[in-house]
């Protein structure tokens, strides 16, 4: 009966009430079908959104994002939210990057990008990047690795803005190219950055670099900053060597204080281990010197056990034989 009322439906053009029939007889890729394609009479947000989630056809997922962005583009986000955990991301946003219109979808992506997929990530990183929000841009960068790393910081290396520089200097030193993310930072003046890259990297070298650079910059606030920030990476010799090269014995003096603290606690530390070492020995000698000795019956008769043996028993006079003997 229901077959006959769609096609009286859609013979009369009544689309509508063709589409509510889909769904009823469990239709939904027809219904989807039908709201798309006669949408100024049978489309409607509420029913489109309860049938879209039970097509079988799901390329029908993509065209009615495509449906979306051309007649309903305020509910674009809304629709891929429903279908948020049945879609491809990737595919989803190649097929609206396609179209030019990514950045439409902006509140859509941060809400998947916890899934840290690679072209969700680089998709808002180019948006970021075009809006110039270079504060999103980088916490996206910091909390979300996949993505194509190297290509973006080629591009921002040389970008005309400090900011991109900077992102990518930030960039390299989480690609783990260190001496390359101070290279960059260096020629911008930002210290405080190739500070903190040289710190993450755990090289002394570097640090012993980037301090002479500042020595030869006689900028004393930077190089006690440098002492502070890469405290574990600077030998005391060459801080010592620096400050007096800048005449700047007080500044280095924070150091000192902090190095001969930690040296005192690590002496501290071995000598406990030693007196400790020592209080365990001591203690075995002592147990052992007052063991009882075990003085055993091999010890007091060493021939005795021979004697005993089966075959020196055999050879052994009886006691009686041997008397007899004595008598005759």
């Amino acid at each position: 009966m229901i077959p006959k009322l769609i096609r009286a439906c859609e013979q009369y053009q009544m689309w509508a009430e063709a589409t509510h029939l889909h769904s009823a007889y469990d239709q939904w890729d027809q219904a989807i079908i039908t709201m798309m394609e006669h949408s100024p009479s049978a489309w409607r947000h509420d029913q489109f959104s309860l049938n879209i989630t039970k097509v079988s056809n799901h390329d029908l997922w993509y065209r009615a994002m495509i449906f979306y962005l051309e007649e309903e583009p305020m509910l674009l986000n809304d629709l891929l939210k429903l279908l948020s955990n049945k879609v491809d991301l990737t595919k989803t946003t190649q097929v609206i990057k396609r179209t030019g219109h990514i950045a439409l979808i902006t509140p859509f992506l941060k809400s998947v990008q916890n899934q840290n997929i690679a072209a969700v990530n680089e998709a808002l990183n180019e948006i970021y990047l075009q809006n110039e929000d270079y504060e999103s841009l980088r916490n996206s960068i910091k909390e979300y690795d996949s993505f194509e790393l190297t290509a973006l910081a080629a591009d921002l290396e040389t970008h005309e803005l400090l900011e991109c520089r900077r992102i990518a200097a930030l960039l390299y030193r989480k690609n783990k190219k260190f001496q390359k993310s101070i290279e960059i930072s260096k020629k911008d003046d930002l210290h405080k950055d190739a500070m903190e890259t040289v710190a993450e990297s755990k090289d002394a070298t570097m640090a012993e670099d980037l301090l002479r650079h500042i020595m030869n910059m006689e900028d004393k606030e930077l190089f006690g900053a440098m002492l502070y920030t890469c405290y574990d990476l600077v030998k005391p010799d060459v801080a010592l060597e620096m400050a007096l090269a800048l005449r700047s014995l007080g500044d280095v003096m924070p150091y000192f204080i902090q190095f001969v603290a930690d040296l005192s606690k690590r002496v501290e530390t071995v000598q406990k281990s030693t007196d400790d070492i020592k209080k365990k020995e001591e203690q075995k000698n002592e147990e052992a010197m007052n063991r009882p000795l075990d003085i055993g019956v091999d010890f007091m008769f060493p021939n005795m056990a021979q004697q005993m043996q089966p075959q020196n028993l055999a050879i052994m006079p009886a006691m009686g034989m041997n008397m007899q003997q004595q008598q005759f």
